[in-house]
């Protein structure tokens, strides 16, 4: 994950075939996302997508012991 991307941590994924997803915007807030969401939906009304909030993956290896820690946590999209 860049630097950019830290930035901005809550994501707009465009759900694809086969369980595939797309990025489709990135924001620093979570109601910036939920506002673009409920444009996109207006203009693409059949195609389905999700918020998520993406956070980083970080690996901690100190000796012997490696710890792999991820975290990310899916909010549905609300139509309202």
């Amino acid at each position: 994950m860049t630097y950019q991307d830290q930035l901005s941590p809550w994501v707009i994924h465009q759900l694809l075939p086969n369980l595939n997803r797309r990025v489709v915007a990135r924001f620093r807030r979570r109601t910036e996302a939920e506002s673009y969401l409920k444009i996109v939906k207006q203009m693409r009304s059949t195609t389905q997508f999700l918020i998520a909030f993406d956070a980083p993956v970080s690996t901690v290896t100190e000796g012997l012991t490696s710890t792999k820690v991820t975290s990310a946590t899916t909010i549905p999209a609300v139509s309202r």
